[in-house]
């Protein structure tokens, strides 16, 4: 009897390895992939940069087409573009800036998204002009609501690649260092759906309310902005432990279940974001799933609780 309890002590950490080692496996496999994708990315890139013919994308560089240079359309993150010849299509330069010079001919749209765009005299625009920074950000977007929404879909399609890369960075950190959090969610969402909805919906009326109130005071009014961390928070891990029970039902579905909570998760944000691109129906899953996820992290505790009931402590 003596020598029970000195065995299982002596195991868990055994067990506890195991665990680590496979969460850091599926991690390493997913990021392999995520980086091959990057690669061919890049790869691509280079292909239509070499080509005059082709388009030319840059990442942390600047883009210069000199005179007599006739491409099909120019895009830059974090460079600026200067253009003396000719594109066909359109420019946009996000985090940069846009020059174009009196020999420069653009025949489709121009865009700055972070930047300015810098017209010469003589310079020909056939398309519309678009500069997106600090100075009239509101202006822009109320502008948009009211305007047609064709021209912005390649707008918004880069900022969504923005927000899903920085989202899934934080997703599979999350799940990669908070597993059993991340399954005690999803399992909630599983088991208590109704209650989980319930308590999501509840939860996004009194967030309005709950500022308001805490104006009154000054000392309510330091806590707003804690107040708005908590909340983004609570509905990130709720919004992964969504993903990760997606990932997991679509593993099932093609019988490979139990490939891990990172994998599961890395997947299942991806479905989202693709079924998120949907017409009319796209942005009433995404607002399901934060109700979803929202309910499930408070009715949960962040993960600690099954239900009113702790979980097992190693």
């Amino acid at each position: 009897m003596t020598n029970q309890p000195d065995e299982i002590q002596f195991n868990m950490p055994k067990e506890e390895m195991r665990q680590r080692t496979m969460i850091a496996m599926n991690l390493k496999q997913t990021i392999s992939a995520a980086l091959l994708a990057l690669l061919l990315f890049f790869i691509a890139a280079g292909a239509m940069a070499s080509n005059n013919d082709k388009s030319v994308i840059r990442i942390g560089k600047d883009v210069t087409i000199e005179k007599g240079q006739r491409v099909r359309s120019v895009l830059t993150l974090g460079g600026q573009i200067t253009i003396h010849g000719t594109v066909e299509d359109g420019v946009l330069a996000v985090g940069g800036s846009v020059v174009l010079t009196r020999t420069a001919v653009v025949k489709g749209d121009v865009a700055s998204v972070g930047g300015v765009i810098v017209i010469a005299k003589d310079a020909e625009i056939g398309g519309d002009l678009t500069e997106i920074n600090s100075t009239n950000f509101y202006e822009t977007i109320m502008n948009s609501i009211s305007s047609e929404w064709a021209g912005w879909s390649w707008v918004f399609a880069l900022i969504s690649l923005s927000i899903l890369a920085v989202v899934l960075c934080m997703a599979l950190l999350t799940a990669a260092l908070l597993p059993k959090q991340v399954i005690a969610v999803s399992e909630a969402v599983r088991e208590n759906t109704l209650k989980v909805i319930l308590t999501g919906v509840l939860a996004l009326v009194t967030i309005a309310p709950l500022a308001l109130l805490l104006t009154i005071s000054v000392i309510g009014i330091a806590l707003i902005p804690l107040e708005i961390i908590l909340v983004v928070l609570t509905i990130l891990l709720g919004f992964i432990a969504v993903s990760r029970l997606i990932g997991s039902w679509v593993f099932g579905l093609i019988g490979k279940s139990g490939t891990g909570v990172v994998r599961e998760t890395f997947w299942g944000l991806v479905i989202i974001w693709i079924v998120g691109w949907i017409p009319y129906v796209g942005w009433m899953i995404k607002a399901l799933a934060i109700v979803l996820g929202l309910g499930a992290a408070l009715i949960t505790r962040f993960g600690t609780h099954q239900g009113w009931k702790n979980l097992p402590r190693d």
